[in-house]
């Protein structure tokens, strides 16, 4: 005989809509994971455009220096026709001059690897940077950390601890059994064709299910326990970049107030004493510290503000 047969389960307890909100908590993650993709783009983007900047400075700062040490080999050069420690003055100029040019091919250097890498981060050329190498008070520890949960990575965490949730919703209901209908048609060449309706239950192995639900409660735990973790060491971080984002502010105000300031009242009393015929290798050397100083304050600027980016990030701004 000929047979055809129609089985459907009913899924009951809660249990289709324990699979509904399976499949949106694992959505969830997917969306969280895109967001967090893009605020690591946009901190990497950032950070490579504030070190661009610095480069930048950098290189007009020792462009700047270089000429002034070339006008000051002339300048030494005059001079040693008359005195003879002229010759020690020209010398260090040039070793100066030497330094500087060494210090721009160095910063031409790396400034074309960071601009090929912007270039490859947007996917596209770059003519400028609108962002200015300039710094301001930042901003209190709390107002970062209140805003805190707004980091992706965390909700990822959270995301990822609802689907273990759901998981184990699932698996609990699992236990219940689930309610069937079967139709069935059966064609005889000896007998007249006959059908069937059958109502059942559908049972479930309760050893294999009550064991599957015991693994996915011990997943919700693990999956708590990562984003409590993370959301510690979210805190921790947070903490620990505001701390350098002040420390580099304070010490970009000493060097702007305090020590170039300084610096610059020495270099006019240099500039003074060398045309009553005082030393010119003291003034070189004050060049020198000035040279570096300007350095440091835009190596100071530049790792306040990718400090800053790196603080947004743990936010959640783009």
């Amino acid at each position: 005989y000929n047979a055809i047969n129609f089985k459907q389960q009913f899924p009951w307890f809660g249990k289709l809509d324990a699979r509904k909100s399976f499949i949106l908590a694992q959505k969830r993650v997917v969306l969280n994971s895109y967001k967090a993709a893009k605020i690591t783009l946009a901190e990497e983007i950032r950070m490579t455009a504030y070190t661009m900047k610095e480069l930048e400075e950098r290189i007009r700062i020792v462009n700047r220096y270089k000429t002034i040490a070339k006008q000051n080999i002339d300048l030494y050069t005059a001079y040693a026709s008359t005195e003879n420690k002229s010759h020690t003055s020209s010398m260090s100029s040039s070793l100066m001059l030497s330094k500087i040019k060494i210090r721009a091919e160095r910063y031409n250097t790396i400034l074309k690897t960071q601009k090929a890498k912007l270039k490859y981060l947007v996917q596209g050329n770059v003519s400028s940077i609108s962002d200015r190498l300039h710094i301001k008070h930042p901003k209190s520890l709390g107002s970062y950390l209140s805003k805190l949960q707004n980091n992706p990575n965390y909700h990822v965490k959270l995301s990822e601890k609802n689907v273990a949730d759901a998981n184990k919703a699932i698996q609990d209901l699992s236990i219940t059994p689930d309610p069937y209908v079967k139709v069935g048609y059966f064609n005889r060449t000896e007998y007249p064709d006959y059908a069937s309706v059958t109502v059942g239950i559908s049972l479930p192995l309760y050893g294999s299910e009550k064991l599957n639900s015991e693994v996915a409660r011990k997943e919700v735990l693990a999956a708590q326990s990562a984003s409590l973790d993370y959301r510690s060491s979210l805190e921790s971080e947070i903490d620990i970049m505001h701390a350098k984002l002040t420390e580099t502010y304070h010490i970009y105000n000493i060097i702007q107030n305090e020590s170039l300031p300084q610096l610059e009242h020495m270099f006019e009393l240099s500039q003074s004493s060398i045309q009553n015929g005082g030393d010119l290798f003291a003034y070189t050397n004050l060049l020198e510290q000035k040279l570096a100083l300007e350095e440091q304050r835009t190596s100071i600027k530049g790792e306040y503000l990718r400090t800053q980016a790196r603080l947004k990030s743990l936010i959640g701004e783009l």
